[in-house]
């Protein structure tokens, strides 16, 4: 569908646990010896809300977003404690004239590097450099591609730094309250990663 533009507040994001899970088959040849394949091209995180005597305001803050989400009709966004910041992270050299440029981060170890494409950066934490000078230009946080204001020196080395969220669904039409006493409310939810939108 879509996602609500509008980050969790912070008393439900303090606690979440985080999965990252990707899809993986592993086939055991007679020989003994596997043949793995990776099925997604990239991980998606799923997320676990465990809220014990939550305040009233908080409970509130819940019945907002389930209700305005419809379940898991629609998505909204999330920080993800665990990598939400990159610092001087290359996206390669300029292309020419103002063509926008895509906010990625990359992981790497020993030979392997992986990247990742940033969708949902939070703009005014955001900085792109053009050979370590800040370039003025415009973000779109739906996307996270950079279009500068003026045309790039093409092949120069560009950089950006700052923070990026995530979008995230309810990952059941069913979340659980337990209410044990009046006035105090424990809610059991689980929120996974929205791939393509």
């Amino acid at each position: 569908m879509s996602i609500i533009e509008t980050r969790l507040s912070a008393r439900l994001e303090a606690g979440l646990s985080v999965i990252p899970a990707r899809m993986t088959d592993v086939q055991q040849l007679r020989s003994g010896a596997e043949h793995r394949n990776a099925r997604w091209a990239n991980a998606r995180r799923r997320f676990t809300l465990r809220g014990f005597k939550f305040p009233s305001d908080a409970r509130d803050d819940y019945l907002d977003l389930w209700h305005a989400c419809e379940g898991m009709t629609y998505g909204f966004l999330l920080r993800d404690y665990s990598d939400y910041r990159v610092t001087a992270q290359s996206l390669g050299s300029a292309p020419s004239g103002t063509t926008a440029v895509q906010l990625v981060k990359t992981y790497t170890f020993g030979s392997r590097t992986h990247t990742r494409t940033i969708t949902r950066p939070e703009a005014n934490t955001v900085t792109v450099y053009q050979s370590g000078v800040a370039k003025a230009g415009v973000l779109d946080a739906t996307t996270g591609l950079f279009t500068p204001s003026t045309s790039w020196s093409a092949a120069s080395p560009l950089t950006w730094t700052g923070q990026f969220l995530v979008p995230v669904r309810f990952a059941t039409d069913e979340p659980e309250w337990v209410i044990p006493f009046q006035g105090i409310a424990e809610i059991n939810a689980d929120f996974i990663e929205v791939v393509g939108e």
